[in-house]
């Protein structure tokens, strides 16, 4: 277990060594980012040993997840998050689509998968056992785009599209699914309240919803059904890897099959 933890460590200051060096991060950005660490590492000791204050222990937990929000919403300095795409037309008649390689986002996910989500489970006994539920969560919120007036029908294929599906599985897909199913709701999960499963499942759907405001109001509904689709596989499946890949089929359908981001 030592030898373990001691891998994820040297794999985190690994990669912040190279952010650092190559000014992805600051300074700034590198203390944030360990004080997260401090918190995390903290957290998962608290975990680890019930002896100690759950008071604490739910308090701590509460303030991962503010940073969290803090950082996914880009407010923290010393993070030089870098544009990949200006406001390029995916689809002739939906907004400009603007994406970024967001590290301050990513580094936040990591950290959590690395020291606190468990990740290390039978991928394909997940996937056989739940496959239905990704299929609705598609059906579902897809028809629920096309009903909302978000998108249309649109098949296309971009010369950019690798670039795409790089950044969101691995950075965008994979830090939300972390923070909201792996870290949010599985804390709410182990409360000491009768089902508490499935009030986490609503309760982080509602958090995930309300992280998308600068949407709309319909934006925010629609996002927060997609997070109660996102929470039940999670539920069910207790599998992190299969919540990031079941988001990422979701927005790949999109993307090659519908108006990209949205209409005007």
């Amino acid at each position: 277990m030592e030898r373990k933890e001691s891998a994820k460590m040297l794999l985190l200051f690994s990669v912040l060594i190279i952010c650092l060096f190559t000014q992805l991060i600051s300074v700034v950005g590198l203390l944030i980012i360990l004080a997260f660490v401090a918190m995390v590492y903290g957290y998962s000791m608290l975990e680890k040993n019930q002896k100690y204050s759950r008071f604490l222990y739910h308090a701590m937990a509460l303030g991962i997840f503010v940073f969290s929000i803090v950082v996914f919403q880009h407010l923290l300095p010393g993070f030089n998050n870098v544009l990949i795409f200006d406001k390029i037309q995916v689809s002739k008649d939906a907004v400009p689509f603007t994406m970024y390689f967001n590290i301050d986002k990513t580094l936040t996910g990591l950290i959590l998968l690395l020291f606190v989500v468990p990740w290390e489970m039978n991928f394909k006994s997940a996937l056989k056992k739940n496959w239905y539920l990704i299929i609705i969560a598609v059906l579902l919120l897809m028809g629920l785009t096309l009903l909302f007036n978000f998108v249309k029908i649109d098949i296309k294929f971009h010369s950019y599209f690798f670039i795409w599906a790089l950044n969101n599985l691995l950075f965008v897909v994979m830090a939300e699914e972390v923070l909201f199913r792996g870290f949010f709701q599985r804390h709410l999960s182990l409360l000491n309240i009768k089902n508490s499963g499935i009030i986490a499942v609503f309760i982080a759907a509602l958090a995930f919803g309300a992280l998308h405001w600068q949407g709309g109001i319909w934006y925010v509904l629609y996002a927060a059904i997609a997070g109660m689709m996102y929470g039940l596989i999670y539920y069910r499946a207790k599998n992190i890897i299969l919540n990031i890949v079941s988001h990422f089929i979701l927005n790949l359908i999109h993307i090659l099959f519908f108006t990209y981001p949205f209409l005007k």
